[in-house]
């Protein structure tokens, strides 16, 4: 796995407050805006799993949950020394996902002065420069590990934090990382993690964020502190931050994987609207929004150039899908958690295939709501 350097100083903050605005589907808007959309944190101490029940997995696991409700470009100056263009990579090439950059987006509930997190969104976006398209990958919070470097099997939102146990700032992505290039044989290059309360904070600083809402949703729960239920008609909605972080974090209708598609258009939507506003003004509020905020370890220039490679993308050049075909995953128990068990090789043929996936941002393509 490509090594993971330590978070950088103040301009990389400052810069992270740009990356969410122009990265779009595939790129660090990913980890701002969709980050935490689980719910409690994980527990700390590993605990013993009890007897699985007839026709379970017995396995071991750490911190049982209780089993959830489901249905079965602003402008920047900074200077870029030219780098010559690379050959455009074979369309037709079974591995291409060898040879893109694989950034690994997390979102994470962690919460000052709380101990323990989830990260509860997971994204692989494969960036191919060459070809000028962006892939993108989401994966199931719930989803089973059996093998975990030094740990017992587990989901996979307790990974990062196991791993930030082990070696902090930065063994938490590492960590995940390893173990998505085993399970997928995918390399993991870099790595952005965001805490979920940056969502509410970034969106207010923007000025709200405009989603045109393809499924009515509904949602007595309001996901921010005091938040007031949120209810959406068919129809283009400006979202306050508290909005914004119930709309990519509701479960109410259509569960997991309903809220991963609503979260990967709400990026989409953003970045649309960086194109369309000019922000300019928002720079400080949005520095602010963002300090604290966001552990990357990408350099100055990459990020700069995903920026700007971002704010060129036009829908028919993002690809992508969400980890939620019955042929992928299956659902049952670990113990007394609610997981889905993933057949890695099913996932990792299509990983290699999501080129080959119509836009991930198709208007045409007839939506069916939960």
């Amino acid at each position: 796995m490509a090594g993971f350097a330590q978070p950088h100083g103040s301009w990389q903050r400052l810069l992270s407050a740009f990356m969410p605005l122009g990265l779009a589907a595939s790129l660090l808007i990913g980890c701002v805006l969709l980050s935490g959309c689980g719910s409690a944190t994980a527990a700390a101490a590993p605990a013993a799993a009890p007897a699985a029940q007839p026709g379970q997995h017995n396995v071991q696991v750490v911190a049982p949950e209780r089993v959830p409700e489901r249905v079965a470009a602003t402008a920047t100056h900074t200077p870029v020394v030219p780098t010559p263009t690379a050959p455009a990579i074979a369309t037709d090439d079974p591995q291409p996902l060898l040879k893109t950059t694989n950034i690994l987006l997390l979102g994470s509930d962690r919460r000052p002065n709380t101990p323990n997190w989830r990260t509860d969104v997971i994204m692989i976006v494969a960036v191919d420069r060459p070809n000028h398209r962006v892939g993108v990958i989401s994966l199931p919070r719930d989803l089973y590990i059996d093998q975990i470097p030094n740990h017992r099997g587990n989901k996979i939102n307790v990974i990062d934090y196991l791993g930030e146990q082990d070696e902090p700032n930065g063994g938490g992505p590492k960590l995940l990382g390893q173990v998505l290039e085993a399970k997928l044989g995918v390399p993991i290059h870099h790595y952005v993690r965001v805490d979920f309360e940056a969502v509410k904070r970034l969106v207010d600083a923007m000025g709200g964020v405009e989603i045109d809402v393809d499924c009515p949703l509904y949602d007595p729960y309001g996901y921010d502190e005091g938040g007031d239920p949120l209810a959406l008609d068919v129809g283009v909605h400006r979202l306050t931050g508290g909005e914004a972080l119930s709309y990519v974090r509701s479960r109410r209708i259509g569960g997991d994987l309903e809220r991963e598609r609503r979260q990967q258009r709400f990026i989409w939507a953003v970045r649309t609207q960086i194109q369309n506003e000019n922000l300019l003004p928002r720079i400080p509020a949005i520095y602010q929004a963002m300090q604290g905020s966001v552990q990357t370890d990408l350099n100055l220039i990459d990020a700069v150039k995903l920026v700007r490679m971002a704010m060129e993308l036009e829908k028919d050049d993002v690809h992508g899908f969400v980890v939620n075909d019955p042929r992928m995953i299956t659902a049952g128990y670990a113990g007394q958690m609610w997981v889905w068990y993933a057949d890695w090789p099913e996932i990792a043929a299509a990983a290699q295939q999501v080129f080959d996936k119509p836009a991930l941002f198709n208007e045409g393509e007839e939506v069916k709501c939960p």
